[in-house]
């Protein structure tokens, strides 16, 4: 029980395993002194109340495992986003909570052994962390023993953002463990050898060579004392407040419902009955899938007790972001990913970080105004597209289908030939009924598209 599992298995002093009521983490001996002092010093507290950590209670050890000292149960996390699918406006959130946590910590005597964006959850708006094994004691001349994940991990993909663009943050898929800093530095431009965070942290920083070749050099026999590393990660702070925004591309989509609707009464008609059917279905989850700037899937949140909003375009994402941080609705997630190239299961055995599908399962999966681009401009099969959507609902899915002669798919053709002889309606109904029964349909005000509710067979 309390054993290495796929998940959990690189922390020595503790172990998150699932029980069936939900997540916990079993404290062992070795981490006592550092559990205890955490707790007392009042830094838990604060951390708490900064909404930098999520909180935990202490429950009843139920193993007689001698390592053990603790078993708590943290706040549960309704879903887990990976840095790889977070937009430029949810990187610096984390970024900035993880210097916030240890500018705090120092302050107790203590500092995060871990510098992964890994340990972040992104909720209501905030970016929390949840790793409460993470924090170790810090001494005078003591080592900032994280410094090199966290260039690594944490800040050498923000600044490829913020430098290069947002698209950066998919590399971190493929760079689990972090990405090379001497790849990094030379990606980034020569302006960047002009930014002091840069050169040091991430330029001067890659000359020094990997782990392994650090390990034949002479140690420094000196580290930092609490004012010095105080200052550091405050210098380093204040550069990441500056990067307000990353460079941008062009922008196609933050503007689609100003600009590119079909007309007022079809927005309004299309509000109206997603709203009956939500009423209707009472789906407890729900996933709008392209979500665009989260017009509906801030509608979804009002009848649902949560939603995910996944969306490709970084910049629509970031729009959400900042509807959630208003509030008062904190019962959404924000996530891009492209659906023809969605996230698998990755890390150890492909088990230690699980398929957006596998965490997106929801009672209700919603694609409005997207089958089009599925189908024409990623060249997507209606039988794949039919079955995508089965698989990330339990219960319903709710699906806007947009005909050909629709102004949107005459520009998807516009250059390029037309070999979608089956996207027409009777097709999309056959290929969903394999997998759905239809409930209800509706055309939609001053257009032809058509609104379908489906149950899962």
């Amino acid at each position: 029980m309390t054993g290495p599992n796929y998940y959990s298995y690189r922390d020595a002093d503790a172990r998150v395993v699932k029980k069936k009521d939900g997540w916990y983490r079993y404290i062992f001996n070795t981490y006592k002194n550092e559990y205890e002092h955490l707790m007392q010093s009042g830094l838990h507290q604060e951390l708490v109340e900064n909404d930098l950590l999520i909180s935990h209670e202490e429950v009843g050890v139920d193993t007689d495992d001698p390592n053990v000292h603790k078993l708590i149960r943290p706040g549960q996390v309704q879903f887990q986003s990976y840095p790889f699918e977070w937009s430029y406006t949810q990187w610096r959130k984390s970024i900035l909570a993880f210097l916030d946590i240890n500018l705090t910590a120092l302050k107790h005597g203590m500092l995060l052994k871990d510098g992964t964006p890994f340990n972040f959850y992104l909720i209501n708006g905030k970016s929390r962390l949840l790793d409460t094994s993470s924090f170790m004691f810090f001494k005078k001349n003591d080592f900032w023993l994280a410094y090199r994940q966290f260039c690594e991990e944490f800040l050498s993909p923000f600044a490829l953002m913020h430098f290069n663009g947002p698209q950066w943050a998919k590399i971190t898929q493929t760079y689990l463990r972090g990405l090379p800093l001497d790849f990094v530095s030379k990606q980034l431009s020569w302006r960047t050898w002009l930014n002091p965070t840069c050169f040091f942290h991430i330029h001067l920083h890659s000359r020094y060579g990997n782990d392994d070749e650090s390990l034949t050099r002479e140690k420094p026999k000196k580290g930092f004392d609490t004012e010095k590393l105080s200052s550091l990660l405050t210098m380093i702070r204040s550069t990441v407040l500056s990067w307000d925004k990353p460079y941008r591309f062009k922008d196609w989509w933050t503007n689609y419902y100003e600009n590119d609707i079909e007309s007022a009464d079809y927005l309004i008609d299309k509000e109206k009955v997603l709203t009956e059917w939500l009423s209707y279905t009472h789906p407890k989850t729900v996933i709008d899938l392209g979500a665009n700037t989260g017009k509906f899937s801030l509608l979804a949140a009002k009848h649902a007790d949560y939603v995910i909003a996944l969306e490709k375009d970084e910049n629509c994402v970031d729009i959400i972001e900042s509807e959630i941080e208003k509030g008062p609705l904190g019962n959404i997630t924000a996530l891009t990913g492209d659906l023809a190239a969605t996230s698998p299961d990755l890390g150890v055995l492909n088990r230690e970080y699980a398929s957006i599908y596998t965490r997106g399962r929801s009672e209700m999966v919603i694609g409005l105004a997207l089958i089009n681009h599925l189908c024409i401009a990623a060249n997507i099969s209606t039988n794949q597209v039919a079955e995508l959507f089965s698989q990330f609902t339990t219960k319903f899915a709710l699906v806007e289908f947009i005909p050909k002669e629709d102004k949107k798919v005459t520009q998807l053709l516009k250059n390029r030939k037309d070999v979608f002889s089956d996207y027409n309606e009777a097709n999309f109904i056959s290929i969903f009924s394999i997998y759905f029964d239809l409930l209800k349909v509706e055309t939609l005000s001053g257009s032809k598209r058509k609104l379908f509710l489906w149950k899962k067979k």
